[in-house]
């Protein structure tokens, strides 16, 4: 059962709670303006170079057709993707980062197919985190508000960073950005 339980970095997009697994991240960024790519899907920001590295940044609010603005608890979450030419290195535009967690995923819940904003390709699945109370006050309620209180929780979910680049997109924003001039040209 322990080797069903994986580790996940939480962040918030507006109202929602999101998960990628904490393996896949490298590190996580404060806002900074890329520079811009042409022809490229507007939640496609830019590239920045990160230590020697063309890291294309992708705002997932505007890809999951969430608002977008840019303000100081906006963060870009560098992660590793694995692509069909191997692996690349992007950075996705978050709300914040919230928290990390430990998930087991045999117990990831199927997304349901009613979401307009989020495309459920994107979706590995659904869980929740639980709000516990302590045990102290649990003590001091009755058995229905403990049961009550254990079943609140938040809903978190987790991405499938790999079928985000399924697209094809992030090779040719690489391609894109490692073929342009850089500098006075």
């Amino acid at each position: 059962m322990s080797d069903a339980k994986q580790e996940f970095l939480t962040f918030i997009i507006g109202r929602e709670e999101f998960a990628v697994e904490i393996l896949r991240v490298q590190e996580i960024r404060g806002w900074e303006t890329p520079n811009p790519l042409p022809n490229v899907p507007s939640y496609v920001k830019g590239v920045v170079d990160l230590r020697g590295t063309v890291v294309p940044i992708i705002d997932l609010r505007e890809k999951f057709n969430l608002k977008a603005a840019y303000d100081g608890t906006t963060v870009v979450i560098v992660v590793h993707i694995l692509t069909s030419s191997g692996e690349r290195i992007v950075g996705l535009v978050v709300d914040a980062v919230s928290d990390v967690h430990q998930f087991d995923m045999n117990a990831l819940q199927a997304a349901p197919d009613i979401s307009d904003s989020i495309d459920n390709q994107y979706i590995l699945g659904l869980t929740t985190i639980k709000d516990g109370q302590g045990q102290s006050s649990a003590s001091q309620m009755g058995a229905s508000a403990v049961k009550e209180a254990s079943d609140k929780g938040r809903m978190v979910i987790v991405v499938d960073l790999d079928r985000l680049a399924a697209e094809g997109i992030i090779e040719n924003i690489v391609l894109n950005a490692e073929n342009m001039p850089t500098g006075n040209g």
